[in-house]
């Protein structure tokens, strides 16, 4: 008996870093997500994205799937800050509504804002976002974005 306590306690004693070091990860993958986004530099596809990602935003066609989906998405961007005559856009996640952890995957729902400039004037455009990740031998990788407005 004694011997299945220590083993249960032990077991909850290891698992509890990695909780804890794959929420960290998670964020920071998040992070870098946005600092893609923020930079500009999902052309360059340095965006943490597998190469499976689906992402579904209201911009046509609204749904870009693999290959390089991220940055297929973000030239859609691109292509309506022209359109819509704005400019420095970026965006901030929020602290997390949700955050799930099991076998390699993970769920996210944050708050979100869009910010940009339009006609010298600043605009917050608020949503949320539902991310899912994927932990692969090169760490977590964001394999699903959903963004809604709010």
């Amino acid at each position: 008996m004694h011997k299945l306590l220590i083993a249960v306690v032990l077991a909850t004693l290891t698992g509890a870093p990695a909780v804890a070091s794959d929420e960290a990860d998670v964020l920071a993958t998040v992070h870098r997500w946005t600092e893609a986004f923020n930079h500009a530099s999902f052309a360059t596809d340095i965006a943490p994205c597998t190469e499976d990602a689906v992402v579904i935003d209201d911009l046509q066609p609204h749904v870009w799937q693999a290959p390089r989906a991220c940055s297929r998405w973000y030239e859609a961007v691109k292509a309506w800050t022209v359109k819509a005559a704005v400019t420095k856009p970026a965006i901030a996640i929020g602290k997390p509504r949700h955050l799930d952890f099991e076998a390699g995957y993970a769920y996210l729902v944050a708050p979100v804002t869009l910010s940009y400039i339009k006609a010298a004037k600043s605009v917050d455009f608020r949503g949320i976002i539902t991310m899912t990740l994927h932990r692969g031998e090169s760490g977590w990788l964001v394999s699903g974005v959903a963004w809604a407005d709010e």
